[in-house]
């Protein structure tokens, strides 16, 4: 019974080497079963918990995360960092409770960052913002929790709340801050995703809000005017990707893009049936659109009579 610990231990270090081995090998045909190594995971982050060894729990389900990713399933990675991050904060009040010399900041960090991934990997804007509102007031007052990417988790969540409130200003100017924060720290890369539907729901929200020239800021004016010269074929893709200074466009499809453009131009032209008509089949035709896309295109559509 005194090996108990140590014991999982070694099973838990063994399930490590494997995934190493299956991450490392090129050919996966030649690698260990990562279904397998997954299962093994699971089975020991329980065996971790239910002794309360949380730390090892929590190195467990990061386990299960990197397979999920192998595995391409986006749903359980997420839920996987989220189990990580909660087992973490276990094992930092356990520490606490029990007054351990060990350093609790390992666990803090190790649960803030298993959060942020979890909030990368979310499909779903609902659990996204209920991820961020679970992180928010057991990080709040450390340093970390003020670091750039949870600011910019921040402030999607505001903007989606804004949303929900009908203040399409306010949500525009959160996703404004968003998107010059990213740029001006040169981390387009790394918020690629986020990029993408921030840019979309921008310009959805400059369409709906029909602000008069005097309202716009230039950020405005360059984001319309980008899609408008797409949308009447005055500027192709090759001729906007040499233009240094654009960071209009990012990383969306050139379907999305060109969709886009002739929704702006309709705007412009004050065709209302028309863009009704555009916004209902971009609507359809991606998928990808979220919740708050959707929304703003509703509210569009239903005040065009």
């Amino acid at each position: 019974m005194d090996k108990f610990p140590q014991n999982i231990i070694e099973q838990y270090l063994k399930t490590s080497v494997r995934l190493k081995k299956f991450e490392r090998i090129v050919f996966k045909r030649f690698a260990p079963n990562v279904s397998e190594v997954l299962s093994e995971f699971s089975s020991l982050a329980k065996k971790f918990e239910d002794a309360g060894i949380y730390q090892y729990a929590a190195m467990c389900h990061l386990g299960v995360a990197k397979c999920e990713n192998s595995n391409a399933n986006t749903v359980n990675e997420c839920h996987a960092y989220l189990r990580a991050a909660r087992s973490f904060r276990l094992a930092m009040n356990t520490s606490e409770n029990l007054s351990f010399r060990t350093s609790q900041n390992q666990y803090n960090e190790g649960a803030i960052r298993c959060y942020t991934q979890a909030v990368q990997r979310c499909p779903d804007d609902v659990l996204r913002c209920a991820i961020i509102r679970e992180m928010k007031p057991a990080f709040e007052g450390t340093s970390s929790f003020s670091s750039p990417g949870h600011r910019i988790f921040e402030l999607e969540l505001s903007a989606h709340e804004c949303l929900q409130k009908n203040d399409f200003m306010e949500a525009l100017q959160q996703l404004e801050e968003i998107t010059d924060d990213i740029y001006e720290r040169k981390k387009q890369l790394l918020y690629e995703d986020l990029l993408k539907r921030v840019e979309i729901l921008r310009l959805l929200l400059i369409i709906a809000l029909r602000l008069p020239p005097a309202r716009q800021s230039p950020s405005h004016i360059k984001l319309t005017e980008y899609y408008y010269q797409l949308g009447n074929f005055e500027l192709f893709e090759e001729e906007s990707n040499n233009c240094n200074n654009s960071i209009q466009g990012a990383s969306l499809s050139l379907d999305i893009k060109y969709a886009l453009g002739e929704i702006v131009v309709l705007s412009f032209e004050d065709k209302r049936s028309e863009l009704k008509l555009a916004l209902q089949q971009f609507m359809s035709d991606f998928s990808s659109l979220n919740a708050a896309h959707c929304f703003v295109i509703n509210s569009i559509c239903n005040k065009i009579n």
